[in-house]
C-alpha cells in the first residue's frame, strides 16, 4: 500500500515537473508585485480621489458662470426680442471684461423656440457691435437654468424692514449763533 502511494506521488510530481517552473515564476512575480503595491499603497489612488473631490466644485463654478452670463426675460423688452439697456450693458461686460475662458453668452430658453432663436440673434448682433477688434465672437448658447429670483414675501419683508429702520427727516437747528458774511 505504501509503495502504491509513493509511486503515485512520483508519477504526479513527474507529470507536474514541466509546469512547476511556470507556476513558480508566476508565484514569485506575484510576491514582488504585491509587495510593491502594498508599500506604495495610497499613491495609486490619490489622483482619482482628488479628482472626485474637485469635480463637484468645477461643476458649481461652471454653473455659476452660466448663471452670471445668462440673459433672461428681464433683459429683453416685453413682447419684443429687443435688448433692454441692462441687456446691452451685460453683453458689453461679457464681451469685454469677463475672463476669456468664461466669455459665453447664455440665453434663457423661453416657451417658444422662435422667441429663443430671435433673442439669441439679437444678443449675437449686439455682441458683434461691441466686440473689440481682433477678438473672436463669444458663443451664444441656450440654457435652461432658472433666473435668480426672490419670493414676493421675502421682498416685502426686506422692504418693510428697510422702511422701519429709516430715521425721520430732521432739519438742522439754527441757534442764535448764526454769523453774517460780508
Amino acid at each position: 500500500m505504501r509503495i502504491r502511494i509513493v509511486l503515485s506521488l512520483i508519477v504526479l510530481v513527474g507529470g507536474l515537473m514541466p509546469t512547476i517552473p511556470v507556476l513558480a515564476d508566476d508565484f514569485l512575480l506575484s510576491i514582488g508585485r504585491d509587495f510593491k503595491r502594498r508599500n506604495c499603497w495610497p499613491e495609486p489612488f490619490v489622483c482619482p480621489d482628488r479628482q472626485s473631490v474637485r469635480e463637484p466644485t468645477a461643476i458649481m463654478i461652471a454653473r455659476g458662470w452660466e448663471r452670471q452670463n445668462m440673459l433672461h426675460d428681464q433683459y429683453f423688452e416685453d413682447g419684443r426680442n429687443v435688448l433692454t439697456e441692462a441687456g446691452k450693458i451685460k453683453i458689453h461686460w461679457i464681451v469685454t471684461e469677463a475672463p476669456s475662458q468664461h466669455r459665453v453668452i447664455y440665453i434663457r430658453r423661453s416657451d417658444n423656440p422662435q422667441e429663443t432663436f430671435a433673442r439669441m440673434e439679437a444678443a449675437r448682433a449686439y455682441a458683434v457691435q461691441v466686440l473689440p477688434a481682433g477678438q473672436p465672437l463669444p458663443p451664444v448658447l441656450e440654457t435652461s437654468l432658472s433666473p435668480p429670483s426672490w419670493s414676493a414675501d421675502r421682498a416685502d419683508v426686506i422692504s418693510r424692514r428697510f422702511t422701519s429702520c429709516t430715521p425721520d427727516p430732521k432739519l438742522p437747528s439754527t441757534g442764535g449763533s448764526a454769523t453774517k458774511t460780508n
